[in-house]
């Protein structure tokens, strides 16, 4: 009798090539190309508004494009 591994598939959403919904200060100045200290100054501006969680301070990853583009439009007036 051959003995076959049984696999549950991973989640579909979990795969390694999904964006992350979060990122922390430090990953949003390198999206952004800022240094941290500029996006405190955003934080404290409130242009950006971060998600805390308990002490944990993240962005999400859609807010980051929506800054980009929204200052991308200002440009353009």
């Amino acid at each position: 009798m051959s003995a076959t591994p049984t696999s549950t598939s991973p989640t579909p959403n979990l795969t390694p090539s999904r964006r992350p919904l979060l990122v922390t200060v430090n990953q949003a100045a390198e999206i952004l190309s800022l240094s941290r200290s500029s996006i405190y100054q955003l934080i404290w501006s409130e242009q950006l508004m971060p998600i805390r969680i308990g002490r944990s301070v993240r962005f999400s990853v859609d807010q980051l494009e929506q800054f980009v583009a929204e200052r991308a439009a200002e440009t353009r007036q």
